[in-house]
């Protein structure tokens, strides 16, 4: 993938870059666990023969009930409701209803808006989060291998069927898809728990045995195969028996991310969607104990971080050390800084960490014309007096006594083109560097 390739081209998702398909992937796969080579390579086989590699984010109207249901295939995996009673379409917003109430359980939707894909499923097509999210959802906590057991209603067939996948599927009863591609990779039975995982996917219905089989199945092997060799798969990289080393760029990793959040939340406030329902995934996904009540800055910074695979150093609980109301005392800043990010004293440069003593957190992004600033990007940020905390840049005198320390991590090494900081109009942003 590259910047000129094109990306939903059935024109439902409007957000068609490839930086914000990459964020949205990152971000699943953490919050989903899906860790490992193989765990991410069988996802996106799956994807590939699913979406045409990122081109479909709903299904096309053909021979098939679900394609013209109300609750027809939508997402990565194509997200579908259940059957009516009559078995006449896919109007049973079964999956859609409990994707849903997954994402309220668990603090990513208010309560009352649990059904809004019942409502709303075009959400699932429509908007790149949940396209992405949800099928992350379908492979680690929805979707799963049977464990098969009879049923007292089940006839000698079935019984015997059942019987058969017991014995084929040993290693993968009651796993996630997820958990699945790990069975792959372990059992050394590749093809016969990718062929499972393909089926359980379309559907594994109790009477099937080993045909028909899954739905486009010379495509997904085609798509394993390929996704291997694109990504120099190597089963003793992925069990951590050899190392293998990643050219990162020139670029602090996580000011990308920063960036991008602010491009995208430009000019909105705390109070208005959609920063206000990111704001509460800053703090759910950066291990705070704070929720969207409190001072974001540090949810905000951790979140940055988290989103890059570069640096996995933030440590649990960050965010709380940082909080306004944990930082009340010089003694109390002294043991945040000290605790937080794993991190060292250094020099300024693109993406360096800027801490005040007034308990705020940003980024160093360059510094203002004359090179007495520094300029840097922060949320929560902006007129404390009117409370218009947003993402935004500020600037702050470099002898200003405010600033507490500039940090980095400890393993990260400062490149000389980092070093050089762009010069920025101060004024092309009324922000201030008013935080609380």
């Amino acid at each position: 993938m590259n910047g000129n390739t094109k990306l939903w081209t059935d024109g439902l998702i409007n957000d068609n870059s490839v930086k914000s398909l990459t964020r949205e992937l990152k971000q699943m796969f953490r919050k989903y666990g899906i860790n490992s080579c193989i765990q991410k390579i069988t996802f996106l086989a799956q994807v590939n023969a699913e979406t045409g590699f990122f081109k479909l984010s709903q299904e096309k109207p053909s021979k098939y009930k679900s394609s013209t249901s109300f609750y027809k295939g939508r997402g990565l995996i194509q997200l579908t409701g259940n059957l009516n009673k009559d078995k006449t379409a896919y109007d049973d917003p079964g999956p859609y209803k409990k994707y849903g109430k997954y994402l309220a359980d668990n603090g990513y939707l208010k309560k009352e808006e649990e059904g809004i894909f019942i409502t709303n499923p075009d959400l699932i097509s429509k908007d790149l989060h949940y396209a992405i999210d949800s099928a992350g959802w379908e492979w680690e906590v929805f979707k799963r291998v049977s464990t098969w057991k009879y049923d007292s209603r089940d006839s000698n067939q079935i019984k015997e069927v059942k019987a058969w996948k017991r014995e084929r599927f040993s290693k993968g009863l009651d796993q996630s898809l997820n958990r699945l591609a790990l069975v792959m990779e372990e059992s050394g039975e590749e093809e016969n728990y990718f062929w499972l995982q393909s089926k359980i996917l379309n559907g594994y219905s109790p009477d099937h045995k080993d045909k028909p089989d899954p739905h486009g199945w010379e495509k997904r092997k085609e798509g394993l195969r390929k996704l291997k060799t694109w990504f120099k798969y190597d089963k003793a990289v992925c069990k951590g028996e050899k190392e293998l080393e990643l050219d990162t760029g020139n670029r602090a990793p996580w000011i990308n991310i920063a960036w991008e959040e602010y491009n995208k939340y430009k000019g909105l406030i705390e109070k208005q969607s959609p920063l206000k329902e990111k704001i509460s995934i800053y703090f759910k996904e950066s291990n705070s104990k704070l929720n969207y009540n409190d001072p974001w800055c540090a949810a905000f910074v951790t979140w940055c971080f988290k989103q890059t695979e570069y640096l996995n150093i933030i440590p649990e609980g960050c965010t709380y050390a940082f909080a306004y109301t944990e930082l009340n005392s010089p003694k109390a800043k002294l043991r945040g800084v000290k605790g937080w990010l794993q991190g060292e004293i250094s020099e300024p440069f693109i993406g360096a960490v800027i801490v005040f003593n007034y308990s705020h957190v940003a980024f160093i992004v360059g510094e203002n014309n004359d090179g007495s600033k520094y300029v840097y990007l922060g949320g929560n940020q902006g007129d404390k007096r009117q409370n218009h905390q947003k993402i935004c840049l500020g600037s702050v005198s470099k002898k200003d006594s405010s600033i507490y320390a500039i940090m980095k991590p400890k393993k990260y090494i400062i490149s000389d083109d980092e070093k050089k900081l762009p010069k920025y109009d101060v004024n092309i942003e009324n922000s201030g560097n008013s935080s609380r």
